[in-house]
């Protein structure tokens, strides 16, 4: 069975990873409104954020039913993770379900290259103004993602939460901003970078690799190490980081999860 437990009966070397388990540290470090912390066989933990998505990690290679039975239960929409574990999760949870249940999972996958920053971070001059933003920033950096193809931010709270407990860099252009680079998540030891995003008409200036520049240089200065994933196919992004001096740590997996109840689908096709 799974339970729910409080943040603190996690052990403390657990996610012993500092990089693969870069999610679930921030979250023990830094915990969210809205985040599980969860026991299992063996035991193992997992954590389930309405932000960052379930990750969790099984070292006894306990049985993991239980898991993918409480990732149906909940309606777990996002897992995010090391490719081996988490993938095996999600096969157990689609091998679990007759063909004939009540209700259908349909899967989403992208195979993602994890790396890290260890190096140092020489910055250059910026080709336009640079800052880190401030809460009253929100408005127009919120608009700036909602135009993005597939990183728009959860919602402008969402958003809010991220200038106000992690940070974000931004460019601007007539008082516009042109590109930005933010944390998803930080611990006192490295920080997970994601949100590079360029407007396609401003598109290879360099604009994304000033403001990655600024944000590694900030984390750096507090001793954290930058990490990110991005889409193995994405030749541009593998482009971009390796230029700032990225290497790849190992592979993970970006999963989503779409719910489908047959009955609701019955009665949506009955009055069609």
């Amino acid at each position: 069975m799974i339970h729910t437990i409080q943040v603190t009966d996690i052990p403390d070397d657990f996610f012993d990873d500092p990089y693969h388990h870069i999610i679930a540290r921030c979250l023990i470090a830094h915990p969210r409104e809205g985040s599980q912390f969860l026991r299992g066989p063996g035991p193992s933990y997992g954590i389930w954020d309405p932000e960052l998505g379930f990750s969790y990690h099984n070292p006894a290679q306990a049985d993991i039913s239980h898991w993918a039975q409480w990732l149906l239960d909940n309606n777990v929409k996002i897992l995010a993770g090391e490719t081996r574990s988490h993938y095996q999760l999600v096969r157990e949870l689609g091998q679990m379900l007759p063909e004939d249940a009540p209700i259908k999972v349909f899967f989403r996958y992208e195979l993602q290259d994890f790396c890290i920053h260890t190096s140092a971070v020489h910055q250059s001059e910026p080709t336009l103004p640079l800052k880190k933003a401030q809460l009253k920033d929100a408005n127009k950096l919120y608009h700036l993602y909602q135009r993005s193809e597939n990183m728009q931010v959860r919602s402008l709270d969402s958003l809010k939460f991220t200038l106000q407990h992690n940070r974000l860099y931004f460019m601007q252009k007539m008082g516009k901003p042109v590109s930005a680079a933010l944390t998803h998540c930080e611990n006192k030891d490295s920080a997970l970078i994601g949100g590079v995003y360029t407007p396609a008409a401003f598109r290879g200036r360099r604009y994304a690799y000033d403001c990655m520049q600024a944000l590694m240089h900030s984390l750096k200065q507090e001793g954290k190490t930058p990490c990110l994933f991005y889409e193995q196919n994405n030749q541009a992004a593998r482009k971009l980081y390796q230029n700032l001096g990225f290497q790849r740590y190992g592979e993970w997996i970006l999963i989503e999860l779409t719910y489908q109840d047959e009955a609701s689908e019955a009665d949506s096709s009955a009055s069609a």
